[in-house]
């Protein structure tokens, strides 16, 4: 069975609050930390980068769960072509409001933590 949900983490550099959660990242295990997507929020010359802008990220820390949907249509010749859609559904914002989700929301969204 397919992952059906992105978990992106938008930080940036000289960004104390990323820096703190990075931290606590790196004390995961790995299966967690790999479900992870660390994203940057802004390119080198400060504007905010493609994804970042598309899922409305204005600060960071932030952590957006997509669901990833396919949006297919018909040609006129009755050939199929599917684009990959990201769907926001949860975003938390802040170093202290990703660290306290953390645990439910990849128990939610993915499979790196086991129900036992």
């Amino acid at each position: 069975m397919m992952k059906q949900y992105h978990l992106y983490l938008f930080t940036q550099d000289q960004c104390a609050p990323c820096d703190r959660l990075k931290n606590h990242l790196r004390g995961l295990p790995e299966p967690q930390q790999q479900e992870l997507d660390i994203v940057p929020m802004k390119t080198t010359s400060g504007e905010y980068t493609a994804l970042a802008a598309e899922l409305n990220v204005l600060l960071s820390p932030t952590l957006v769960v997509c669901h990833e949907e396919l949006e297919c249509e018909l040609d006129q010749d009755g050939e199929e072509y599917c684009d990959g859609l990201e769907v926001p559904v949860e975003r938390f914002v802040g170093a202290k409001a990703i660290i306290d989700s953390l645990e439910s929301t990849l128990s939610a969204y993915t499979y790196a933590i086991d129900e036992d």
